[in-house]
């Protein structure tokens, strides 16, 4: 029996099709290189917890370094006094840890001075106006006390005698500002 010639080249066509289908012919086509095989990434063990810091000791705190910080939070305070007199918000707020200023613009936190001052405080500018500039025009460092290496805690005396939490203060860069201290 005599093929056609269409027969023919759909005989072709067809063992042509299967040839791409069944993958390359190793004669004329190099194979692919198999994938690699992944073995699974080691685990690492842990790495060690680096050893603890020992706890801050306050005593720790040489008289001379005790001494200079006095000064330059007698100095800091005195120039915070300066701008909270002259109601200079903006200065103000630039003295402030990023945490204070969160705390003390949450309505739920200015509801405290709120109810005490008989008036509504909705932002930070009201805490400063309101609680802020009446109180702390004129106050005076009389000691401190490190919390931590960046930590201090400024105290006033009161005519009483009684030693009462001025400021908590964190230097940041260089540069202290008013933190809301360990809670």
């Amino acid at each position: 029996m005599q093929r056609s010639p269409i027969a023919a080249v759909l005989v072709a066509a067809a063992l042509f099709a299967s040839a791409c289908v069944s993958g390359p012919d190793p004669v004329t086509e190099p194979a692919a290189p198999a994938p690699a095989q992944t073995s699974p990434t080691p685990t690492k063990p842990p790495a060690p917890s680096p050893s603890p810091q020992p706890a801050f000791d306050p005593a720790s705190v040489s008289a001379e370094v005790k001494s200079a910080t006095m000064t330059d939070i007698t100095s800091y305070v005195e120039s915070l006094n300066a701008i909270i007199r002259s109601k200079d918000f903006s200065g103000w707020k630039s003295r402030l840890t990023d945490e204070y200023v969160s705390r003390y613009s949450d309505p739920d936190v200015l509801k405290g001075p709120s109810k005490t001052l008989g008036r509504t405080l909705s932002t930070l500018y009201d805490y400063f106006l309101y609680v802020v500039y009446p109180s702390r025009q004129y106050d005076r460092v009389d000691d401190i006390e490190f919390v931590s290496e960046t930590e201090v805690t400024a105290y006033t005396v009161n005519p009483k005698g009684e030693r009462l939490v001025l400021y908590s203060l964190e230097r940041i860069g260089g540069t202290w500002k008013i933190g809301i201290g360990r809670q």
